[in-house]
């Protein structure tokens, strides 16, 4: 497990792993593993359980070998408990613990060129740790607009698609009506036109004056005995009778053209209303999809507009949370690595500086 680390990697956990092989033994001591992982951000009590689990014998010493398997093991139960908690990687957020504990120990040690690469790797890994959250960050809220979008062109299609049936559905009762008034309107003209033939064929002609003179004289002259003049009479009144028939039957035909050209003329009215009345409600319809349409869209429009101020708003806590992770706490070499080492050995460590001095 400890090849997952590399080169950088080890040389700072070399580095802090010395720290408390202060013999250069190699090892250290199981109570010491503890400070090791509070230095590197884990929980310290879990490892007699880890160093279990890598030395089954637990000979009370940890190899540098066996100490990078505790790591690995360790990150591994972190990673499965605190997913999806911590905005930081948590093996990027120990690096940088790692990095600041051996740059604190070469500074320490008077190797300031190696705690100035160190120092500038920490940096570096902060910044490029940042970049990665921000842009993922970013890419997740472009995300969640999308949706946004693509929910409101959902709903936008099934509005669209339920005017148009519904318009489709207008259309098809408005040409329903328009067929009923214009079959029925057919049926009316054919009543009207046996009625009003009916009615003026049937009325008595109505002759001049001159035809009734005629035939009286006609009639008389035949009472009279006198049949030659009587029937001399009657081809001119007969001549004249045929004339004024003809000219009274064009006029009632006239009539009957002019009565059902008022007809037609009425009906016609009657359905140019309606289509009036089809047209206006059909462009009622259509004002009050453009209005809904135009709604729906500045609904979106505000949906979108609080989405990207509650990112925003989202975005600085989240860069005020990434960076409260990836802070780390930028001591010098003033004594306080000694109080991560266990007090025994410190006791030991100040006999050793008080011998030196008396000598």
């Amino acid at each position: 497990m400890g090849d997952e680390y590399g080169p950088d990697e080890r040389k700072a956990l070399q580095g802090l792993f010395e720290l408390y092989d202060q013999d250069g033994s190699g090892f250290i001591n199981d109570y010491e593993l503890e400070a090791v992982m509070q230095k590197v951000g884990r929980d310290p009590s879990q490892a007699k359980d880890l160093l279990h689990q890598v030395d089954p014998d637990n000979n009370g010493k940890v190899s540098f070998e066996e100490f990078l398997q505790i790591l690995s093991l360790g990150r591994e139960e972190r990673e499965t408990v605190s997913a999806g908690d911590d905005p930081t990687d948590t093996k990027v957020l120990e690096f940088l613990n790692i990095l600041n504990e051996y740059r604190i120990k070469c500074e320490e040690e008077g190797k300031y060129l190696e705690a100035e690469r160190a120092a500038k790797q920490l940096s570096a890994l902060q910044k490029q740790e940042k970049q990665r959250q921000n842009k993922s960050y970013r890419a997740k809220q472009i995300a969640e607009r999308q949706d946004v979008q693509i929910a409101h062109n959902m709903q936008f299609a099934s509005f669209n698609q339920s005017w148009d049936k519904f318009m489709e559905e207008y259309d098809q009762m408005a040409e329903l009506y328009i067929q009923q008034m214009t079959d029925k309107h057919q049926k009316r003209l054919r009543e009207f036109q046996e009625e009003t033939i009916k009615a003026i064929m049937q009325k008595q002609p109505k002759f001049s004056r001159e035809l009734l003179d005629w035939r009286r004289r006609q009639h008389l002259l035949a009472r009279q005995k006198n049949y030659a003049e009587a029937e001399k009479i009657k081809r001119l009144a007969d001549t004249l009778e045929a004339r004024e028939t003809q000219k009274i039957g064009q006029d009632r035909k006239q009539q009957i053209k002019k009565l059902e050209a008022q007809f037609r003329q009425d009906q016609q009215k009657e359905l140019t209303a309606l289509l009036k009345r089809i047209d206006g409600r059909r462009k009622e319809h259509i004002k009050q999809r453009n209005i809904d349409s135009q709604r729906l869209l500045q609904r979106n429009k505000n949906l979108q507009a609080v989405l990207e101020n509650k990112q925003n708003i989202q975005a600085q806590s989240r860069k005020q949370r990434i960076n409260e992770s990836l802070q780390i706490k930028q001591r010098g070499a003033t004594g306080t690595i000694k109080s991560s080492i266990p007090k025994a050995r410190r006791k030991k460590k100040k006999k050793k500086e008080t011998f030196v001095t008396q000598s």
